[in-house]
């Protein structure tokens, strides 16, 4: 996770940031104005961000977290018009959206809303790109049970605790868990059959 804070002493950041735009990062800003007196306190809640959230997502490198001061948000890109002080907005892909127009409950600009915001668009790429793999390992696995270089004898051979490369930790993550399911429907049609054939012999 970068946090970055762009003003007339670290002017080299918004080279960074740019760069980190470009990227397609997930970007969050704040763009505020000295001497404005809501920027003044919604500044000290947005530098507690940092506090919070930088050991949780240490290994996040495609987070950035800035407030930039006034005089450089022309030169921030996708940032576009601005019609107050502060802003907040989140940009991803080229794409833009404001602190205001989000789905936090209570926008009071405190840290635990702007905590929530971060979080809910970080944690929601995560759930669609699990989601994603999910997919792409489903498909990988029929292809190996339809020929592919998965034998069932290389799948039993997999140890689940201590599963070696990804193929085998997605393996352990999805395949294992549709395994069971298939074992279990199994169980259950032989529970069946064998409970029915009981009763028509009473």
């Amino acid at each position: 996770m970068h946090f970055l804070h762009i003003t007339p002493d670290k002017s080299n950041d918004l080279l960074m940031l740019n760069n980190y735009i470009d990227k397609g990062y997930h970007v969050f800003i704040l763009i505020y104005k000295n001497g404005c007196p809501p920027c003044e306190a919604t500044k000290p809640e947005w530098f507690k961000i940092e506090e919070v959230l930088k050991t949780k997502y240490a290994n996040k490198k495609d987070v950035v977290v800035a407030a930039v001061e006034q005089s450089f948000s022309e030169k921030v890109k996708n940032v576009g018009s601005i019609d107050g002080f502060p802003t907040m907005v989140y940009i991803k892909n080229g794409k833009k959206q404001a602190y205001e127009d989000s789905g936090v409950k209570n926008k009071n600009r405190s840290k635990d809303s702007f905590i929530e915001w971060i979080e809910s668009k970080i944690e929601n790429a995560v759930a669609i790109n699990d989601g994603n793999e999910h997919i792409k390992f489903e498909k990988e696995l029929t292809k190996a049970q339809n020929g592919g270089k998965w034998t069932k004898k290389y799948k039993r051979s997999i140890n689940c605790r201590k599963p070696k490369g990804f193929s085998q930790k997605q393996y352990c993550r999805y395949g294992n868990k549709r395994r069971t399911k298939r074992h279990s429907k199994r169980h259950s049609k032989r529970h069946s059959k064998r409970h029915s054939k009981r009763h028509s012999r009473k």
